[in-house]
């Protein structure tokens, strides 16, 4: 290569380097707005929606329900077969499998940025 061509490609690979560690910095500036965001609507929720959902319900919904003339449903009968109990424990290893694996695939992770070594 001929130095022109050498010092073009230097000047790329310094302009693209700089750029990547803008983009890191915009991507963590980007996850802390968005876990300050997730804290105030946790905040809100617990202090104003929470509330005024129950007030709701009790207000309204709860009456409502009063009113209907339920029928008396049999309570089912019980099982002590231990294939059940087995079958509840695979089905809830399997909820908390699917749980865990969509955590690890969502979750930020603040190691997957590999520094270039030079």
């Amino acid at each position: 290569m001929d130095r022109k061509t050498q010092r073009e490609l230097a000047r790329l690979s310094q302009e693209a380097k700089r750029l990547w560690d803008e983009q890191r910095d915009v991507l963590s500036h980007a996850k802390s707005v968005a876990r300050d965001a997730s804290a105030s609507a946790s905040g809100i929720a617990k202090r104003d929606l929470i509330p005024r959902a129950h007030e709701t319900y009790r207000d309204t919904i709860e009456p409502a329900l009063a009113r209907i003339p339920w029928r008396q449903v049999a309570a089912p009968k019980k099982s002590s077969n231990p294939v059940v109990y087995v079958l509840m424990a695979i089905g809830a290893i399997a909820v908390a499998l699917i749980g865990y694996a969509a955590w690890q695939t969502l979750r930020a992770d603040d190691d997957l940025w590999v520094e270039d070594e030079d």
